[in-house]
């Protein structure tokens, strides 16, 4: 394998920029935007849900 080989397929941090990992991407849609916030959201939800029915459940 050549030296310019080795270098161009390096995965170094100085090789390896955000602009050239992002450069094919399409933009989001919004209703992609909310289907991950409502996923948060719902995350939360049964965090918080979880958090009160475990306590509760261990002391009685």
């Amino acid at each position: 394998m050549s030296e310019e080989t080795k270098h161009s397929s390096s995965l170094s941090g100085d090789a390896l920029e955000a602009e050239d990992v992002l450069a094919g991407a399409e933009e989001w849609s919004s209703g992609e935007t909310w289907l991950v916030l409502g996923s948060f959201a719902a995350a939360l939800v049964a965090l918080v849900i979880g958090l009160m029915i475990v306590p509760t459940s261990i002391l009685h």
